[in-house]
């Protein structure tokens, strides 16, 4: 288990650097493009962040500093939690509606019900969870929630409460990053701690080597 998530984190990580090197995804550039659409640039942040979610190779987090740069904490809250809603529904209905069916062809009826039995177990507890640390490639779970059987309003909501901390606090770090960047370095690095320190326990915890990956 802990190799599968660090090489998600990994993946990731090479993935937005290779795509941050071909677009100029800088916080500050952000938010000056933003700005040059006056009152359309909170709908074309949210439908830009949306695209970010469905097509997962580009990267969301600078979007998100963005916002706190261009429209501070609230409303950058409020835009992101929004943008990145609507991407993770669509993310789910996409593998809903197209990538359960192409899996079901290519697997056994008992192993789309081992895959139903797990979510199952998992539940809302586990998606939260998952939205929670920023650990889970926020992408990745609503595209893998989108094979299961989990109902879409339990998805959207799980996903509402589940996100809004991570939100609040990565917006927090771009409303901070001008004015008082000592505050956003630290905001940022209690972050950065939510992803490492999950980590670390699964790695040092007793048995888990045992248990094997």
């Amino acid at each position: 288990m802990l190799s599968v998530v660090l090489a998600s984190m990994l993946l990731s990580f090479v993935i937005d650097l290779a795509i941050g090197r071909l677009i100029p995804f800088e916080p500050v550039s952000l938010r000056d493009w933003l700005d040059q659409f006056g009152g359309y640039g909170p709908l074309i942040y949210i439908l830009l962040l949306a695209t970010a979610v469905v097509v997962s190779p580009l990267p969301s987090i600078p979007l998100d500093i963005a916002a706190g740069l261009a429209y501070g904490i609230v409303w950058g809250t409020v835009y992101t939690l929004i943008g990145a809603e609507i991407g993770a529904l669509v993310a789910f209905a996409l593998a809903r509606h197209y990538g359960r069916p192409w899996i079901a062809l290519r697997l056994s009826p008992g192993s789309m019900q081992q895959i139903d039995r797990l979510a199952e177990r998992l539940g809302v507890s586990g998606l939260l969870l998952m939205r929670l640390l920023p650990v889970f490639n926020f992408d990745w779970v609503s595209y893998a929630a989108g094979l299961t059987r989990l109902p879409a309003r339990t998805f959207a909501l799980a996903t509402l409460i589940g996100m809004t901390p991570a939100v609040i606090g990565i917006v927090a770090v771009g409303d901070a990053l001008v004015t008082h960047p000592e505050r956003a370095a630290l905001i940022f690095s209690v972050l950065a701690g939510f992803v490492v320190l999950p980590l670390l326990w699964w790695a040092i915890r007793p048995g888990n080597s045992a248990s094997g990956d």
